[in-house]
């Protein structure tokens, strides 16, 4: 059983909800209860080849096969202790009505069904002692009539004792010939192969090729997987989804693309963040898997094995509730578990894996923190306390792998070495709650970040001021001119909240956008101008919530949000992109892919 911490289940939906509305205010949330009954919260791609071929299942522990056993075994006698006492208590003692043969047990309960019958009946006579007569009368009757079919019952099982039925099929004097005259005449029962038999229309050679074809279990290495963090009303899913690309039909001339969920985890509390990893506890170096860590409105982090298809619990948990606290809590305790120090005090927002150093892991928490986690020992190695309020997103740069930047709601982007977070700190003003970061494809010493006035900014860290000083508090007039002086550009994206920005980096320049408003936008980014919309796309998926590329087939981005879907933008069938700068670009990861 999953553990749940004794707060309301209702205040957990707003602030879920609250959530999904990209942190606007409770009162302000006007989401349809479609929107509240299932929703996607967040994606994340596999890189292809990444799954098992062929998914394992989980192996239950002899322990727990034990305490269930015991369970079941405690509530079992319960149960028969509660019927023994129903049967004392009853009005009628059919003790008295019967004999002491062995099979009389089954006289005493057609008996007591006969007088309990008779007890309901109201007689409405004149007189108390006609109605003492008549029932009497009728009891006596029952109980003839149950004593006459229990001797029914009696009589047959003496006839089935005589034909002696467990015996049956080890007569020595059946004729075996009879096999061979059934139905359809004489024929043969047996045949050497399936070849000879013609009654067999699946063929040896047809169970070759089903063994060369794997089936629709498994995963194939050109098959992408997209993960989605699925929310309902009551429960929730960590769910592996398989796209296979479009292909023409030859006789339709038809293109169709298949998107089907493989198969799902369920998960304790409402997701909010994902991050796909191939390291986790105790993994050896050479030894690569798939694994998701999961953020979600609880403070721990579970890291679930993705190779495995009916896990009931994480291979591990960064920070969270302490394990002796949930054991009494599930028992029926009152007070709230406590949290480990360590860990995150509130919900995780965000997160982010660092693919150079495997075993590292960053997460944004609604605490006002970020922390780096060595996944591979469970432990924190850094905490982050520069932000005033809660963090939302973050990233890690793709060159220099200890370089982070974060952004969270008290308008502010941060971007730090963890190896010196206090001396190598700079701050940027974004003027809004943060929504999306992501480091420049192009220029990585660039970032994108969105925010919930539906902008986009482009900020150069080169060009920041230190925020050595400054101790997360407010910064002086001196200090926003530089952070002024940083940004490059900022253009209106979207009307409505612009909740993810994600690069291609397949073709440098390139990025996209999504929002609250249901549409994806793709953008053209030139050296020393303002993007430039380059197509937009309705995702079809309701409100959208998240929006990424695919890191390894820049040309596909999925889609998720309030429709409770996922759905995948292929960019080239967009005219203008294929005429584009882009164009050549992208087509090569299609070609090298098909």
């Amino acid at each position: 059983d999953f553990f749940r911490p004794p707060f309301s289940p209702c205040l957990c939906r707003k602030n879920a909800l609250r959530h999904a509305q990209r942190k606007r205010p409770i009162e302000d949330a006007r989401a349809s209860s479609t929107q509240r009954a299932r929703m996607i919260s967040a994606i994340a791609w596999i890189p292809p080849g990444a799954s098992a071929q062929t998914p394992k299942f989980a192996d239950i522990p002899e322990s727990e096969l034990k305490e269930t056993r015991e369970r079941m075994k405690r509530r079992t006698d319960v149960e028969d202790d509660s019927e023994d006492d129903e049967s004392e208590s009853d009005e009628v003692n059919i003790d008295e009505y019967s004999d002491d043969d062995e099979e009389d047990m089954a006289d005493k309960h057609e008996m007591k069904d006969a007088l309990n019958d008779v007890d309901e009946s109201d007689d409405d006579s004149e007189s108390e002692d006609e109605k003492k007569r008549v029932k009497k009368s009728e009891k006596r009757k029952a109980i003839q009539k149950a004593q006459a079919v229990a001797n029914a019952a009696r009589g047959i099982t003496d006839d089935l004792a005589e034909l002696d039925m467990d015996n049956y099929d080890n007569d020595e004097s059946y004729d075996e010939d009879i096999q061979e005259r059934q139905l359809f005449g004489k024929m043969n029962s047996e045949f050497e192969s399936n070849q000879d038999d013609p009654y067999v229309t699946i063929k040896d050679s047809d169970d070759d090729e089903e063994e060369e074809n794997p089936d629709d279990f498994g995963i194939l290495k050109n098959d992408l997987v997209v993960l989605a963090a699925r929310a309902e009303e009551d429960a929730s899913h960590l769910e592996v989804w398989v796209y296979q690309e479009a292909i023409t039909n030859e006789e339709t001339h038809e293109t169709e693309a298949n998107l089907y969920v493989h198969h799902d985890v369920m998960l304790p509390a409402f997701p909010l963040c994902l991050a796909w990893m191939d390291c986790c506890k105790d993994t050896n170096a050479n030894i690569r898997g798939s694994y998701c860590a999961v953020g979600t409105m609880y403070p721990g982090i579970e890291i679930w094995d993705l190779d495995c298809i009916d896990a009931v619990e994480p291979v591990a948990t960064l920070g969270g509730y302490d394990t002796a606290d949930i054991k009494k809590s599930s028992s029926g305790g009152k007070s709230k578990p406590k949290v480990r120090k360590e860990g995150h005090q509130d919900a995780v927002l965000g997160m982010s894996w660092n693919s150079q150093f495997r075993n590292v892991l960053a997460s944004a928490s609604a605490d006002k923190t970020v922390k780096v986690w060595d996944v591979s020992t469970e432990k924190c190695t850094e905490t982050l306390t520069r932000h005033t309020s809660k963090v939302q997103c973050l990233e890690w740069n793709p060159e220099e792998r200890t370089v982070l930047v974060s952004g969270g709601f008290d308008k502010h982007a941060r971007v730090c070495d963890v190896r010196a977070p206090k001396e190598a700190s700079l701050d940027f003003n974004i003027g809004a709650d943060c929504e999306s970061v992501c480091w420049s494809a192009r220029n990585p010493v660039e970032f994108f970040i969105s925010n919930e006035d539906g902008e986009v900014a482009c900020f150069d860290t080169r060009m920041a001021s230190s925020d050595n000083n400054s101790g997360g508090k407010k910064k002086s007039k001196s200090s926003s001119s530089d952070t002024s002086s940083a940004e490059r550009w900022r253009i209106n994206a979207h009307e409505e909240a612009t909740t993810s920005v994600s690069c291609c980096h397949g073709s440098p320049g390139a990025f996209l956008t999504s929002s609250t408003d249901g549409t994806l936008k793709l953008w053209d980014e030139n050296v020393g101008s303002t993007p430039k919309l380059l197509a937009a796309n309705t995702a079809g998926v309701g409100a959208v919530f998240c929006a990424e590329f695919s890191p390894h087939l820049p040309y596909l981005a999925a889609a998720a949000g309030s429709a409770g879907a996922v759905s995948v933008w292929d960019v080239l069938s967009e005219d203008a992109v294929r005429q584009s700068r882009h164009g050549p670009l992208l087509e090569r990861y299609e070609a090298h892919f098909n």
